[in-house]
Order: C-alpha cells, then structure tokens, then sequence
C-alpha cells in the first residue's frame, strides 16, 4: 500500500512538473515569436532606411558633379 502511494505521489509530482514545463514553454514561444516579429520590422526599417540614404547619395553626388563643373568653368573663363 506504501508503494502505491508513492508511485500515485511521484505520478502527481510528475504531471505538475510537466504542467509548470508546458507553461514555461508556451510562455518562451510567445517571447520568442514576439522577437522575432521586431526583429522582421527592424528589418524592414533597416532595408527601407537604406533605399532612403542611396537615394539621397545619388541626389548629393549629383549636386557635387555640377558644382565641380560649375567651378571648372569658372577658372576657364
């Protein structure tokens, strides 16, 4: 009878830890899918922040250009 408790306890002991696992777990996921949904709109930030700054070299660079050829036809004159 003695043995029987103890594997009832054990039994009992054993469906709580995988209880309070199973709680860990769901809990960890959601962290998890919670980073991951950041980390994908970071990346989209990061991705769209790019095509903004080649945008604005190419602008820049052009703007150089002609005031290179600006200056170069002012000392030929």
């Amino acid at each position: 009878m003695m043995l029987l408790r103890q594997l009832e306890q054990q039994q009992h002991d054993s469906e709580s830890l995988v209880s309070g696992l199973s709680t860990d777990l769901a809990r960890l996921q959601t962290a998890l899918n919670a980073q991951q949904a950041e980390s994908q709109a970071l990346r989209r930030e990061l991705a769209h922040s790019d095509r903004q700054n080649a945008e604005l070299i190419e602008r820049l660079t052009g703007r150089v250009d002609a005031l290179t050829t600006l200056l170069g036809d002012l000392r030929m004159r």
